[in-house]
């Protein structure tokens, strides 16, 4: 299977606060994926995110949102329309993509 994972900032790239709270923005990722892309199954977990502003030097905790998609096949075209959704939807700058194949099994 393939296996591409997203990272998503919670912080508005704007104002560098969370202005959409997490169900909420769950609730828009998964708009988003289900009923414009048609990924009918994913996972969602809450991480954090840490970097630093290449802006201000600081170091940055940002709570964030992992998705996890495992499709038989390549979503490559899609994913770049994805990501692009996602960014305008919660106002981000940048979203972290891992893309790798995988051996997933449901039993």
């Amino acid at each position: 299977m393939i296996k591409n994972i997203l990272t998503i900032g919670l912080f508005d790239k704007n104002t560098e606060q969370q202005e959409i709270e997490t169900n909420q923005a769950k609730n828009i990722i998964a708009n988003i994926l289900i009923n414009d892309f048609d990924i009918f199954a994913f996972t969602m977990m809450d991480c954090n995110g840490v970097y630093k502003m290449a802006s201000t030097n600081n170091i940055v905790c940002e709570p964030s949102i992992r998705v996890e998609i495992a499709t038989d096949n390549e979503i490559t075209p899609e994913i770049d329309g994805i990501i692009e959704a996602l960014k305008t939807a919660l106002n981000q700058e940048s979203i972290m993509h891992e893309h790798a194949t995988a051996e997933i099994y449901f039993k």
